[in-house]
């Protein structure tokens, strides 16, 4: 079994020290396994060199840009690079737990299915962590297309997730968002929406570190790319005409939501009173207030 963990690079030496450090430690435990694993680094700021030392890390291979392209080029640019059985993408600040790739890889592998998600730790402003999933309620809308239309996306990171990599859709492939910031919703969406099965691992094998400027943690660039992605899911042969309005309309309403007074808030959530319900459903049965966009 061979995996491969995908990282696109911008303007990141700062986090190389802790992510190589990770990425052995997880190495080490596959290689005792009889796994292997190979790290792919793509350049995203090729004006910038990026090196690993050099020595025992060899499995780790640093591809670069022509120009500044985006984490969505760069993702697929290290996926056409990779010749591992399943996939990773990890973001340049994160890291995992020394064992969480061989837990997921064996995991996922038993399982027979498509793609395995963990639990994940996030990182708080003030040094502490949070356990993402907190409740069954919440684990069991964690892949439910209709939560992620109404709701929105109930995955952290791709970083939580190891997915074969024959399950990824040619369509993400093929149809690359211009605005940083949602192409793992895209993801996610066209998965649930070619029928692609999950399993999950209860398990915090992800850490989210919080360092200011994540960018999950603007809502305006998400948005943004989220709208980028709708109108490229009306060439979706097997994505419905239906669900992308209710993703556009939800979107469309937790921005002016965000952006109103008190009886602004009031109006737009009775001009859409059926996300207005869901989100409320959601919040009390999964004991967060977070939904789209954390």
């Amino acid at each position: 079994m061979k995996i491969s963990v995908i990282t696109p690079f911008y303007e990141g030496a700062e986090y190389m020290q802790d992510y190589v450090a990770c990425m052995d430690a997880n190495r080490d435990l596959l290689l005792q396994n009889g796994h292997e694993l190979e790290v792919i680094l793509v350049n995203d700021s090729p004006w910038k060199k990026l090196e690993t030392e050099p020595g025992p890390n060899q499995y780790i291979k640093v591809i670069t840009n022509p120009e500044n392209k985006g984490i969505h080029y760069s993702r697929v640019a290290g996926l056409k690079e990779s010749s591992g059985d399943y996939i990773m993408f990890l973001d340049q600040d994160d890291l995992l737990e020394k064992d969480a790739l061989i837990k997921m890889a064996t995991a996922l592998n038993m399982s027979g299915l498509d793609i395995i998600i963990a639990n994940a730790k996030l990182q708080q402003a003030d040094g502490s962590y949070l356990e993402w999933y907190r409740t069954s309620e919440h684990w069991n809308l964690v892949w439910d297309l209709e939560t992620y239309l109404r709701v929105g996306i109930q995955i952290i990171s791709p970083g939580q997730c190891m997915i074969k990599k024959d399950a990824i859709p040619q369509f993400w492939l093929d149809n690359l968002v211009r605005v940083n910031g949602a192409d793992d919703y895209y993801l996610w969406l066209l998965m649930m929406a070619a029928g692609k099965k999950y399993c999950i691992l209860k398990a915090s094998e992800y850490i989210h570190k919080y360092t200011g400027s994540n960018i999950s943690a603007d809502t305006n660039a998400t948005d943004a790319s989220v709208y980028d992605f709708v109108e490229l899911l009306y060439d979706c042969d097997y994505f419905k005409k239906e669900d992308i309005i209710t993703l556009h309309e939800m979107i469309t309403y937790k921005a002016q939501f965000r952006k109103s007074n008190v009886l602004g808030k009031i109006g737009c959530s009775l001009a859409n009173l059926n996300l207005f319900l869901a989100n409320l459903k959601f919040k009390r049965i999964t004991k967060t207030g977070y939904g789209f966009n954390r």
